[in-house]
């Protein structure tokens, strides 16, 4: 019996040698840009938490505007949101610097187990929200940081970390929404975020999800997804995230993100989000 998809290692490294970072409990991107850009249509595939060290973030959909430019705010960003994002670096030339922060549903789920007693239905963030850093929150975040980025720190301890965090969120107004039972919609985007660089099919998929493509692609349907738009939002979000975060070369990303043709993979990434890989770098 072959081995599952979702069982293999990951294959890509930071020019450090190290993995790149799985989805745990949480995990951390820190993002660097020396030119500024604007992204159409982001889509924030988990609960999020942003911090801006250098430079600015203009975020906008329909339901509203959110700018964040220097490191005395936070903001909070509901899991599915998809805005314009806008990124310049600082005025003084230095190149933007974000902390992203990321939450699983998993995590957010337990929050809820925990807490939701005392959780105010009106306090959830619908698409953005912005909090104050002050100095309790920003130890409550650093604490939290610490964890993911020590190896001596693990998963239980990185939970209690994370939850504190969510926590001191709370006690300023902020709470994610308690994730709903897991569609096969979600099931799926689990599945291909894992491994994005693969050779995804519908009927590769159905396999490892133990059902048909048939019946993939009809109860997809039903939930208003589409499985070829689905993976390759899930294959440009990553290819934003490794332009902004690595050094690896343009082919390296497209290889990662499961693109063996480099063309193909910058027209599909200019189509995405109206701009050309190289406009990043």
């Amino acid at each position: 019996m072959t081995e599952p998809l979702t069982a293999l290692p990951a294959q890509w490294l930071l020019p450090s040698g190290e993995r790149l970072p799985c989805q745990g409990v949480c995990s951390v991107a820190r993002p660097q840009l020396t030119r500024s850009h604007h992204a159409r249509n982001f889509r924030f595939f988990e609960a999020t938490l942003l911090l801006v060290t250098a430079g600015t973030l203009l975020m906008e959909n329909a339901h509203g505007r959110w700018a964040l430019d220097d490191s005395a705010s936070l903001m909070a960003v509901a899991k599915n949101t998809q805005l314009n994002v806008s990124k310049a670096p600082a005025a003084n030339g230095s190149p933007y610097t974000a902390l992203l922060l990321t939450f699983s549903p998993a995590l957010i789920t337990e929050f809820h187990q925990r807490y939701g007693h005392v959780l105010a239905a009106t306090q959830t963030v619908g698409n953005c929200t912005l909090a104050a850093l002050d100095e309790h929150l920003n130890d409550s975040l650093q604490f939290c940081l610490r964890g993911i980025d020590s190896p001596q720190v693990g998963g239980v301890q990185q939970s209690h970390r994370a939850l504190g965090l969510l926590l001191a969120l709370y006690e300023r107004g902020i709470v994610y929404p308690r994730p709903a039972a897991a569609g096969l919609a979600e099931r799926l985007t689990q599945l291909l975020t894992k491994a994005p660089e693969h050779a995804w099919t519908a009927a590769l998929a159905g396999r490892e999800l133990a059902v048909s493509e048939a019946t993939l692609r009809r109860r997809l349907a039903d939930e208003g997804v589409n499985f070829s738009t689905l993976l390759t939002d899930i294959r440009m979000h990553h290819a934003m995230m490794l332009l902004q975060t690595t050094h690896l070369g343009v082919s390296q990303i497209a290889d990662a993100c499961g693109y063996r043709s480099l063309s193909r993979f910058s027209m599909r990434f200019k189509h995405r989000f109206g701009f050309s890989v190289q406009a990043i770098r």
